[in-house]
């Protein structure tokens, strides 16, 4: 197993009515009937948006204990959040490592009984290697808080695989505040051809590009490889982890920035 000295928190609010909350998160870990891990983890979370934060503020833990029913998300209030995916994953050496997973919710969340639950589990996922087959990918971006980082243009995202062009795919334009500054997005991105994170490694590569001249910048950019179709995926594998990005700006105007960056595999 691994040990875990950092955490982060993705997720992605429904586009319902009154789907979103002010309301504190709080993230919980429970080993052998301890709480290893007691944190707020999100706040002011929007309908139809999604929110990507860091959480460092416990002690480092082991996940060789670690059930089915050792993390939760709980509210801190009754002002009701509802979830369409929520996404734990956390910072071992040397890689990052996917920890729970659960998509396509119908679950609501609120101190009010009559609203919702006041908590609820989240089943662990299984880190893949470089043999797992990935059908599609999960796409994480937070825009820059800069001046002007965010932008209109479209981005593209690339993977190749044994010499092959496994996934060409624009981002599609979605409820979110798409590629907004200082905004987070969540996107799923299907896979032309199944493949492997040692396909990539061996005769491949991740690029990242932008279609037109209205540059931006990321804040961070991180790509997973998830193993099923649709719906909630059961393996997981990091496939780009920038969560500091220092690549400059993407543009096709040449003196604002580059139109393709390739992007380090983990």
């Amino acid at each position: 197993m691994a040990v875990i000295d950092h955490l982060w928190f993705a997720a992605l609010t429904r586009n319902i009515e009154d789907a979103g909350t002010d309301n504190l998160l709080n993230l919980t870990i429970n080993l052998d009937g301890a709480d290893v891990v007691d944190s707020n983890v999100a706040w002011m979370l929007d309908q139809g948006e999604a929110y990507f934060l860091g959480n460092a503020s416990f002690a480092p833990f082991d996940t060789a204990m670690l059930t089915n029913s050792s993390i939760r998300l709980g509210i801190r209030g009754d002002d009701a959040w509802a979830p369409e995916h929520v996404f734990i994953f956390g910072h071992a050496p040397r890689t990052l490592l996917p920890l729970a997973i659960e998509t396509d919710l119908d679950t609501t969340l609120s101190a009010d009984a009559d609203e919702g639950h006041l908590s609820m589990p989240l089943r662990l996922v299984t880190a893949g290697n470089s043999l797992t087959v990935i059908r599609r990918v999960l796409l994480l971006v937070d825009t820059s808080s800069e001046n002007d980082a965010d932008t209109e243009s479209q981005i593209q995202l690339q993977i190749t695989a044994g010499g092959a062009n496994v996934l060409q795919q624009i981002v599609p334009q979605t409820p979110q505040s798409d590629l907004e500054r200082w905004r987070a997005n969540w996107y799923f991105l299907d896979a032309a051809v199944p493949f492997t994170r040692g396909d990539v490694l061996a005769n491949g590569g991740v690029a990242l590009s932008i279609l037109d001249d209205d540059a931006w910048l990321p804040e961070s950019v991180l790509v997973f490889g998830l193993d099923t179709l649709s719906g909630r995926p059961t393996t997981i594998v990091p496939l780009v982890s920038i969560l500091a990005w220092d690549l400059g700006w993407l543009s096709t105007d040449h003196t604002e920035g580059k139109p393709s960056i390739p992007l380090p595999v983990s």
